[in-house]
């Protein structure tokens, strides 16, 4: 998915906010969330039909073997219908982003089909996250501290995730 120059200056404003955060060492959960996260999830319009953006989903996960239920809250959730399009989990920058991916991935086992796909992130570093049949993988994590803004990628695979160009993947 190719990024149009518009798309591209306002990724580049929204890498200038999150270096203004990070610099002041400001960039909390919820920072993350209404800083960076929305507005890129507005920008690529996740907040137009035919889909719904819900924030603070709760959510409970029963573990059979051992009994017991989990209960949690999903930070963002993106559906169309009935379909969970992308399950975001967000920490502050102070904790690497991978710690969210078990959190993300216990979110993703209950969406109602499979695959489903996840993004977390602490605003340095977003890293995609996908689970079919139990089996999952992780993308590379694309790190806002290098040269290049890697929020053009990041954008560019939220664009296939929003167009469902990788259910086949």
């Amino acid at each position: 998915m190719e990024i149009l120059d518009d798309d591209k200056s306002f990724l580049d404003r929204l890498r200038q906010r999150y270096h203004h955060y990070y610099n002041a060492g400001l960039l909390t959960e919820g920072t993350v969330l209404l800083s960076i996260v929305a507005p890129l999830l507005e920008r690529l319009e996740f907040h137009e039909p035919p889909f719904f953006v819900q924030s603070e989903v709760p959510i409970s996960l029963e573990v059979e073997e051992r009994n017991e239920v989990y209960r949690g809250r999903i930070d963002v959730l993106v559906i169309r219908g009935l379909v969970w399009i992308l399950t975001v989990e967000a920490k502050r920058a102070k904790f690497a982003a991978d710690i969210a991916l078990p959190q993300c991935l216990a979110y993703m086992s209950a969406a109602p089909q499979q695959p489903s796909f996840g993004m977390v992130t602490n605003g340095s570093d977003f890293i995609f996250c996908k689970l079919e049949d139990k089996v999952y993988d992780f993308s590379d994590a694309f790190s806002l501290l290098s040269r290049q803004n890697k929020l053009y990628e990041v954008a560019a695979i939220l664009k296939k995730l929003k167009n469902n160009q990788f259910s086949e993947n």
